[in-house]
């Protein structure tokens, strides 16, 4: 198996960005192509604020921020992206027509040995990306922030080969990450199809004004949210007892609500350009700070959380 050393990353985003930091921080070489220069500008300051964030959490040295950015290359250009590269990961908008572009460009530029990754969330690339390596190409889901959050998803396809996961998670656990391998495709795999289940039912809530986004989230961190990080979901049924669990199955006063494909409470605050974070203001209003700023404040405590979770084995 061929030694990993160059890692290039396509797409400068949201989680483009953070990947390109947690394989610098690992020592890799990293190119990151992005269309415009503008993008890779950002995407530098960010990497830039993530370091310092990191830096005044006491996870590293600030003489240590400069030799991490060094490592990190950017460019527009993405045949020097991708010529020296041994490991690929796109993490492009989720648009099935601009993937399928992106990986028949990246199997004519990239050496024949390089792994191809896709960090799509749901869609089932094995469908229709076309490449000449077929049994080096798989995904590999990231969460956001990829630079702090362990978990990483590694879907196999169907001619994906042995070699090429074992090569993949080999990787992820030398950079300190937490790989699970799901076998086949499966849309949202796991962590997201969990996610979507919770955010359909808090839809359900918002939309029928059962509860305000205030009062979810304070019954989700205060209550079940707080057991989540030390039991999981399935070792809480044991803690329960599995007799109460197979009771709560049969009760049949609670109905799971239909799959929703819109939300009244969404579509009224992006038609009056509460987007969220990057806009300032959603469900909550985030008093004129900048993103930067917001992301900096979860990221500290994301950092906390983990080293806590860490020093008591749950992690």
């Amino acid at each position: 198996m061929n030694e990993i050393r160059n890692v290039t990353i396509v797409g400068a985003g949201t989680m483009g960005h953070s990947l390109a930091l947690a394989f610098a921080q690992a020592g890799y070489t990293v190119r990151l192509h992005d269309v415009s220069d503008d993008i890779l500008l950002r995407a530098t300051r960010l990497i830039a604020s993530n370091l310092r964030t990191l830096a005044e959490a006491g996870l590293m040295e600030a003489g240590q921020q400069a030799p991490v950015l060094d490592r990190i290359r950017t460019t527009t250009n993405i045949g020097a992206a991708g010529e020296q590269a041994d490991f690929v990961i796109e993490a492009v908008s989720e648009d099935e027509a601009v993937k399928k572009t992106i990986f028949l460009t990246l199997d004519e530029v990239c050496p024949p040995g390089a792994i191809l990754a896709s960090n799509t969330s749901y869609l089932d690339i094995f469908r229709f990306v076309e490449t000449g390596r077929p049994d080096r190409v798989l995904i590999t889901h990231w969460f956001a922030p990829p630079h702090i959050v362990p978990l990483v998803e590694i879907v196999r396809g169907p001619r994906t080969s042995q070699e090429t996961v074992d090569r993949v998670r080999g990787l992820l656990i030398a950079m300190g990450k937490t790989p699970i391998v799901i076998s086949k495709f499966l849309p949202g795999f796991i962590a997201n199809r969990l996610q979507s289940a919770m955010t359909n039912e808090v839809l359900f809530l918002l939309d029928n004004g059962y509860a305000t986004p205030e009062e979810i989230d304070m019954a989700t961190k205060t209550g079940f949210g707080l057991r989540i990080p030390i039991l999981g979901l399935v070792k809480r049924m044991d803690y329960g007892g599995l007799d109460l669990s197979q009771k709560i199955i049969r009760n049949a006063q609670y109905e799971p609500p239909a799959r929703r494909t819109r939300s009244e409470t969404i579509d009224a605050l992006v038609n009056r350009g509460k987007l969220g974070v990057k806009s300032g203001s959603g469900f909550y209003d985030y008093g004129g700070r900048t993103p930067e700023e917001i992301m900096k404040e979860r990221d500290i405590k994301l950092i906390k959380l983990k080293k806590f979770l860490t020093e008591i084995g749950e992690l």
